[in-house]
């Protein structure tokens, strides 16, 4: 399904800002994955005007269109990428079995997400389980409210739809809108025009997985979430932090759309009650990732690709470093996202908010 060119991007910008970020970027991860992840960023870059698309902004540029840019079968990306997410379910359903060593790996022994920073890493299973869990469970509406009402801070948010594009266009809407203006009001309203259809099913016709803001605020961090979990839980909670924001990425462009990190967490805490993960320690992970408004520093939120992206000085990147810090192991000094906030700026300002928090509630 295609918009009026002024909304989706000419597929030869697209392609060459693909080149140029591929050529300044290398993930710890394969080339085949990497070239997914990085395709996410393009069209980030499409949506907000940034890199090649020289301020001018294309909301309704989709991944599809990012993949016929790139001449790659739209339906092989969107199974590539799946294919991820359920190598890190099928490591969950095997230490949940009671394979609670088993490496980082999926069933070939091949490291989870293709990053070779999984290898032969001595980690406890039912951390990683735990990690999941608060991680596919933080962004959950009814915890953030809830956190919200326990310690008294207001962030922004928003969950994806289904969302039927054609109602979108008529009703002068676009996907820069819904991502970036406050919505939550409207709702039930966009529900009853049928521009929301659902909560999960398969992209097809008009039907595209987009992300609806409820409510304007700075937000969480991804990293904050991965350094707090670690302090708070221990290290192999950390790496399931990462691998469900990991998920929460990947979901984003797949053949049938869901909440995934979301719905293995439930599945985890129906099997596993005794890894002890209360109501309350979700609410602290929620509220220990929120972004205050007097943060003392630009608090980063990187992407999948940022945290994987290796900085070519340390031969790091930032999701590593997130690791041995939270290991009390020796780590680069780097800087951190868009913001390039220094890497020893931000574990301070985690730790010293892991250390004033008042605790789970």
């Amino acid at each position: 399904m295609y918009f009026n060119r002024m909304q989706v991007a000419p597929y030869g910008i697209i392609a060459q800002d693909f080149r140029e970020l591929d050529a300044a970027e290398t993930l710890r991860t394969t080339w085949a994955n990497e070239r997914l992840i990085l395709m996410q960023s393009v069209q980030g870059h499409a949506h907000e005007g940034h890199r090649v698309f020289s301020g001018r902004r294309y909301p309704n540029t989709t991944m599809d269109d990012i993949s016929r840019a790139l001449r790659i079968d739209p339906v092989i990306v969107r199974a590539d990428r799946q294919k991820l997410i359920d190598e890190i379910t099928a490591y969950a359903d095997r230490v949940m079995a009671g394979d609670d060593s088993c490496q980082l790996a999926n069933e070939n022994g091949e490291p989870l997400l293709g990053s070779s920073m999984f290898h032969n890493i001595d980690v406890c299973g039912r951390d990683v389980l735990k990690g999941l869990c608060l991680g596919g469970l933080r962004d959950d509406a009814k915890v953030r409210f809830e956190m919200e009402a326990r310690y008294g801070i207001t962030i922004g948010g928003g969950k994806c739809y289904l969302v039927n594009t054609k109602v979108m266009e008529e009703m002068g809407l676009n996907g820069d809108i819904l991502a970036h203006s406050a919505h939550e009001d409207m709702l039930d309203y966009y529900r009853s025009k049928g521009l929301i259809v659902g909560e999960t099913g398969p992209d097809m016709g008009d039907l595209e997985y987009m992300y609806i803001r409820y409510r304007r605020g700075h937000g969480a961090s991804d990293d904050t979430a991965i350094i707090a979990a670690g302090l708070v839980y221990g290290f192999g909670v950390a790496v399931g932090v990462f691998l469900a924001d990991a998920i929460d990425t990947l979901e984003k462009h797949v053949l049938c759309f869901s909440d995934q990190d979301n719905a293995l967490a439930r599945k985890i805490m129906d099997k596993c009650p005794d890894l002890g993960i209360s109501d309350g320690d979700l609410r602290h992970i929620a509220y220990l990732c929120a972004t205050p408004d007097e943060a003392s520093i630009q608090v980063p939120d990187s992407s999948l690709r940022l945290l994987m992206d290796i900085d070519r000085e340390s031969d790091c990147t930032a999701v590593e470093s997130h690791l041995l810090f939270v290991q009390q192991k020796k780590y680069p000094n780097m800087q951190i996202g868009h913001e390039g906030t220094g890497n020893v700026d931000l574990y301070e300002y985690v730790r010293d908010r892991v250390d004033k928090s008042p605790g789970a509630r």
